[in-house]
């Protein structure tokens, strides 16, 4: 296996079966690793639905190659209605509502997970190699949207500061996960969303370029909008545009 995160989801995206259900949160490509992390870490959190999540979430990270082609723009597309609480798509996630996503998607099975972690300096510790007693903590929740034949196109990441310490307060916490978020990437674009201030990521591989719109809301919470490598830039800017407080 390739010691390059890139060329590791180049492997992956070449191949063609199923790997372990162990390790894997939240798309490598750098963002991809932390992602199959928060992954593992659900599972490992007790959420053994989440586990479901992981198998397939790991091999389709840029997608297959004998993929059906993806919506090639946001004009292809499903708005929430005024009945979207009761649409899976739309359900709330943590207190967010998702209001949009490409058309043909579907939530993956069990397609959520949550669980909570300390925090240090731009490190979410997902791996269980700090207890979380000790620590300041975030509650972290996913989802992740499939394409028709179940191969992983889009996830959602809301991190929520929890506890806070003498020597961090929620603030500070805030700041850690956004650096957690975006370590190893460059930020190519910082705007306004309904949800707060967005930065839009990109992290060029050997073989590889993904991107992440990162959401830092007035709150303090971070949710990250991601998704293989095949996910156009304007399909992650308009779902990290349809986010909505509750």
């Amino acid at each position: 296996m390739a010691e390059n995160p890139a060329d590791e989801l180049a492997i992956l995206d070449k191949e063609d079966f199923a790997l372990p259900v162990t390790d894997a949160f939240i798309t490598g490509v750098h963002r991809g690793v932390r992602r199959r992390r928060i992954l593992r870490a659900v599972a490992a959190g007790g959420a053994v639905a989440a586990t479901a999540v992981a198998a397939t979430f790991v091999v389709t990270l840029t997608g297959p190659a004998h993929l059906a082609s993806p919506p090639s723009s946001t004009t292809d597309s499903i708005a929430a209605s005024s009945t979207a609480t009761a649409d899976p798509i739309h359900e709330p996630l943590d207190g967010y509502r998702v209001t949009f996503v490409p058309d043909g998607l579907r939530v993956g099975v069990p397609g959520n997970g949550s669980a909570s972690y300390a925090v240090s300096k731009d490190q979410l510790h997902n791996d269980g190699s700090v207890p979380a007693s000790e620590h300041p903590t975030a509650a972290t929740a996913l989802r992740t949207y499939v394409l028709p034949n179940g191969a992983n196109w889009l996830d959602i990441s809301v991190l929520r500061p929890q506890r806070t310490t003498a020597e961090a307060d929620r603030a500070q916490v805030t700041e850690w996960l956004t650096g957690w978020a975006i370590k190893g990437a460059e930020v190519i674009d910082r705007y306004e969303v309904p949800a707060g201030r967005a930065q839009l990521t990109r992290f060029v591989g050997s073989e590889v370029t993904a991107h992440n719109v990162v959401i830092t809301t007035p709150d303090g919470v971070v949710i990250v909008v991601g998704g293989n490598g095949n996910v156009p830039v304007a399909d992650l800017k308009a779902v990290a545009a349809s986010v909505l407080p509750q």
